[in-house]
């Protein structure tokens, strides 16, 4: 009892920290332990904080259960007495990406249009270890490496929040016993051909035998990689002489091509762009000599991509999506 009840301290700490007291609060509910055990976790907390909760299930049809996990959901949330939404999505197997980047990014549209608040989504600690490892084993940036963080604005009005980031697997397996919960199991989590299940059962495993606390150090590299990202980000606007709205070319002319890479980096970022398209070092580096050498400036400097074209104008920096 004493650990069920550091849990829900827990978890109510970090709620008061996201503020989300007297607002909505949904939660993306799979159907699975994690997800189950933040809604059951928030339907405690809902009445003392208090806020509004609701949960969203996204039906990607991905799986020859999924009809099952939808009505589980449908029967859990009315036993908690928590309104449920629905969303079918259908996905393109032959799009870029994978599949798994391709159910992600579904889900998050299908979040968008929830009408809450913050969207609570079930992380915990092991999904931040799997994360910042698989993110370092690709060779990431600092801003990939950050992994999750416990907050994320997906758009104006809608924050995505991760109550469970400092609760590992075994204390929400803990949990979820002691509650007496039901849950479902989907599959594919044990399919190690998808990356995140190959590093979480084939490869953590021997790792945890020499370093036990792993956890722990992947997630203080990726808060370190975090701080990283943002002063590089507070670099580039000092040289970009940003304003939020504007970017300034001339002032990156006589930079190091480093300085130049970091902060067309940082730029593209601020516009957006979908991580599908998102360009390489090598592909900055070479946008950053064509748009940032000394040229006449009444020429029209462009670099870019399939997706999208940076233009130098007046020297500044313009962005247009094809």
């Amino acid at each position: 009892m004493d650990a069920e009840l550091a849990i829900v301290n827990a978890v109510k700490d970090c709620l008061e920290r996201l503020q989300v007291r007297d607002r909505h609060v949904c939660v993306g509910l799979s159907g699975g332990r994690d997800s189950v055990v933040l809604l059951d976790l928030l339907g405690q907390l809902r009445e003392s904080m208090p806020f509004k909760l609701s949960a969203l299930h996204v039906h990607h049809g991905l799986s020859p259960h999924a009809d099952e996990w939808a009505a589980f959901c449908a029967a859990y949330c009315k036993t908690m007495g928590v309104k449920l939404a629905q969303v079918r999505v259908a996905l393109d197997r032959s799009a870029p990406g994978g599949l798994e980047a391709l159910a992600r990014a579904a889900r998050y549209q299908a979040f968008r249009a929830a009408g809450a608040d913050f969207l609570a989504a079930a992380q915990h600690a092991d999904d931040q270890a799997e994360t910042v490892l698989h993110q370092l084993l690709r060779g990431t940036g600092w801003k990939g490496l950050a992994g999750m963080g416990q907050q994320r604005v997906l758009q104006e009005g809608l924050v995505l929040i991760r109550p469970l980031l400092g609760l590992t697997r075994n204390a929400i397996q803990e949990y979820a016993l002691a509650r007496r919960l039901q849950w479902i199991d989907d599959e594919s989590n044990e399919d190690c051909r998808y990356t995140r299940n190959f590093i979480r059962h084939q490869v953590l495993p021997p790792v945890a035998t020499r370093f036990p606390h792993y956890r722990e150090s992947l997630a203080r590299l990726g808060r370190h990689a975090a701080d990283t990202d943002a002063m590089l980000a507070e670099l580039a606007m000092i040289d970009l002489q940003w304003d939020g709205v504007h970017a300034s070319a001339a002032a990156l002319d006589h930079l190091p091509l480093r300085r130049q890479v970091n902060a067309l980096y940082h730029w593209l970022q601020w516009q957006q762009l979908d991580s599908v398209t998102f360009p390489s070092q090598a592909q900055l580096a070479d946008w950053a000599s064509q748009l940032f050498r000394q040229k006449p400036a009444d020429r029209l400097h462009q670099a870019g991509g399939h997706d999208f074209v940076i233009e130098r104008r007046n020297n500044r920096l313009a962005l247009t999506r094809k």
